[in-house]
């Protein structure tokens, strides 16, 4: 029996495009499970201003203001998450990052966590402390979003498809936007922080470092779509995927449109590495450009396309190995990053809370998308489902 009592949801990072997007798919996903106000939710931020103008831009009324400091020391972090049921941590870039703090004050308050990392590193670092979480019985996952995020559960599913590990041969990852698919400085400052980074792939089961930004590829991403250049481009799917999958060879790649902007990030990977690296340089380069960036993106628009392919083993007698191709489509990246950020968290409320009478999906410890079971898997896909332009799954 489901009960009125509501669920403090922390959203680190609200005030940004993805933490925004993610209060708006939160409060529109929760309400759908019943009862007056299932979920309270917060910004954990800097800014007061900024929150301000995100709570009359979502018109969530009772959406509520923490100032947090990121740098300010584990015990200010963990009197911040104290007595929330979830922390969602949507401050980026993570890209310089090397230590889970906000994580370690999640498991010390005993509040369950998930983030949208996109640095491996970091992520890995988040892992060595499942230990510590599964002895505080709190669930964390990390690396949530669209890409990383539901992507590796696209590959998840395809290996399966093919009849698991044993029968992939490769794991092939794609991805598309349209300009910068609306998005803001951070996430643009993100992209230019990767063109410094040593792309992670596998062959033959063997970890192997590529430059970013090289080894193109022409990519069909289906209808309304088509195809279009996609280069080698850090993600921490390709590790995660090879780890929990089994799967001996994997990369991805790439691309945006228009064409200028692939020879743009050409050209900004031959800066000087400490620069790249530099993230309050690389924040103020996505700034000064941002009011070109908008121009583009509104002739462009917005779309994001992801496409997963895993290869099939040889078969003796077979003219081609077995392939399985997964895509999908949606109109708008940060509309949908914040729709899937959504999902992962309402997947761990889910058997913790009212939302939901059924038993936990994803248990205690950290996780990475790849290595939930599959009923979680399902759920978060048919929410990420939602209002795709294409959904070949």
């Amino acid at each position: 029996m489901k009960s009125s009592s509501t669920l403090d949801v922390l959203v680190i990072g609200g005030n940004g495009r993805v933490g925004a997007s993610t209060l708006h798919w939160l409060n529109r996903l929760a309400g759908r499970s019943g009862g007056d106000q299932p979920l309270r939710l917060a910004i954990g931020g800097r800014s007061r201003a900024n929150f301000d103008a995100v709570k009359r831009r979502l018109h969530l009324p009772e959406l509520v203001f923490r100032p947090v400091d990121l740098e300010g020391g584990s015990e200010s972090l963990i009197s911040v998450v104290r007595g929330a049921q979830l922390v969602v941590h949507t401050a980026g870039p993570f890209q310089g990052r090397s230590e889970p703090d906000l994580l370690r004050a999640c498991i010390a308050a005993g509040v369950p966590y998930c983030d949208v990392c996109d640095e491996f590193a970091l992520s890995r670092q988040a892992k060595t402390l499942s230990g510590e979480a599964a002895a505080a019985g709190i669930p964390a996952v990390v690396s949530c979003g669209i890409w990383p995020g539901v992507s590796a559960l696209m590959a998840a599913r395809a290996v399966e498809r093919l009849g698991g590990s044993e029968a992939c041969e490769r794991v092939e990852l794609s991805f598309f936007t349209a300009g910068t698919g609306g998005a803001g400085p951070t996430i643009v400052s993100a992209t230019f922080l990767l063109l410094a980074s040593r792309v992670l792939t596998y062959v033959n089961g063997a970890l192997t470092y590529k430059q970013p930004w090289t080894e193109r590829r022409s990519i069909d991403f289906g209808p309304g779509v088509g195809k279009h250049a996609c280069f080698l481009l850090d993600n921490p799917d390709v590790p995660t995927t090879v780890e929990s999958l089994g799967v001996a060879n994997c990369a991805s790649r790439f691309g945006t449109a228009p064409g200028v902007w692939n020879s743009l990030f050409a050209a900004i990977k031959l800066l000087p590495s400490d620069w790249l690296l530099n993230r309050a340089a690389m924040q103020g380069l996505a700034v000064v450009s941002m009011p070109v960036i908008r121009v583009v993106d509104k002739l462009v628009g917005a779309t994001n396309a992801m496409r997963v392919d895993a290869d099939g083993k040889a078969v003796a007698g077979s003219d081609k190995p077995e392939t399985v191709t997964l895509r999908c489509v949606h109109a708008d990246l940060e509309d949908c990053v914040g729709q899937a950020t959504a999902a992962f968290a309402l997947e761990i409320l889910r058997g913790r809370s009212d939302l939901s009478c059924s038993d936990p999906t994803i248990p205690a410890g950290v996780w990475y998308p790849s290595e939930l079971q599959a009923n979680a898997r399902n759920n978060i896909l048919q929410v990420a489902r939602e209002n795709a332009l294409v959904w070949e799954m």
